[in-house]
């Protein structure tokens, strides 16, 4: 599962960091394939490469080398309803230079997961450091991912990775292609973000979103409880097209037809099911947001599954 989630993960890193800012919206597709490659390789010792990511649980130790680059891993939980823990081991890092980094959250490109926005900490109580004097010391974070940097020359340390339950989950990361989900706001004012780094479509299980009593209706931009659904290439939602905003109860859905809230989408859209609701989402990121007033209860159960290599597109 990690593994066939590995491969856009590295695709996005390697296009936003390496290729010029006027062009970080654009997909490499060469590069895209060789990355491919890369992911199907799943070293038998657990050594953290300088690019990496982890969602296996389990020690991990890095040793360091002379190139000099800063070097990046990303955790992720197998399970969207999980809190990624570090418990660093061993660590042989001087306290006087530079020190381990610890994110709450993951870092891409220059756009965060969760947002600044809408984490229930500020960037600054979402960034820790550790050095040599840090050993046994433990770090949770507030979602199913988190993340460590540092540059290759740093010192060797010795970390380990673990997952614990969520008991009130909101933001989350999609740890494979396909699966379910549940976005709830437990009656409180609170904006929750799932995100998904393939091309997907979303189909809507249940869903009921302020008025219960009310059907679903599309383009809800005005009311103070809706869920969203957009799509784009990074992790940032506020650089992604809105797809379409709902809001009321899936009990009564009588939407037989679909317009989305971009002109410029054609052929994919809603399709309105016995079971539900399905909206197509065409770029490398799929995200569904539930915003909530606090008013009424809102949960969004939605399954979601990797749409065909030729719907591979941003339109």
């Amino acid at each position: 599962m990690i593994t066939s989630y590995l491969f856009l993960v590295f695709v996005m890193f390697h296009i936003v960091c390496c290729m010029p800012k006027t062009q970080q919206h654009k997909i490499n597709k060469p590069d895209m394939l060789e990355l491919r490659k890369r992911s199907d390789f799943h070293p038998s010792e657990r050594t953290l490469d300088c690019f990496d990511m982890v969602g296996i649980e389990g020690d991990y130790v890095y040793t360091p080398t002379e190139r000099r680059r800063q070097c990046t891993v990303y955790f992720i939980g197998n399970f969207m309803d999980e809190l990624v823990e570090f418990q660093i081991r061993q660590i042989d890092i001087p306290c006087n230079g530079n020190k381990l980094q610890i994110f709450d959250g993951w870092k891409l490109g220059g756009a965060v997961f969760p947002s600044e926005e809408e984490h229930a900490y500020s960037m600054e109580n979402r960034q820790f450091e550790a050095c040599g004097e840090d050993s046994d010391s433990v770090f949770i974070s507030s979602q199913n991912v988190a993340m460590l940097s540092f540059p290759t020359n740093i010192g060797s340390f010795k970390i380990t990775f673990r997952t614990r339950k969520n008991p009130k989950p909101c933001h989350a990361m999609a740890p494979d292609s396909s699966g379910e989900y549940d976005l709830l706001n437990y009656g409180e004012r609170r904006n929750c973000t799932f995100l998904v780094i393939y091309p997907v479509t979303i189909s809507i299980i249940q869903m009921t979103v302020g008025d219960p009593s009310i059907e679903t209706k599309l383009k809800c931009f005005s009311e103070p409880d809706q869920v969203q659904f957009l799509e784009g290439n990074g992790l940032d939602y506020g650089l992604m097209r809105t797809e379409q905003v709902m809001c009321g109860s899936t009990e009564t859905v009588e939407v037989q037809d679909y317009e989305s809230t971009n002109d410029t989408t054609t052929a994919a859209g809603i399709v309105c099911k016995r079971s539900g609701l399905s909206i197509p989402l065409q770029c490398q990121s799929s995200t569904v947001r539930l915003i909530s007033s606090g008013q009424t209860d809102n949960h969004v159960r939605i399954k979601f599954s990797k749409l065909s290599p030729s719907f591979n597109e941003c339109l």
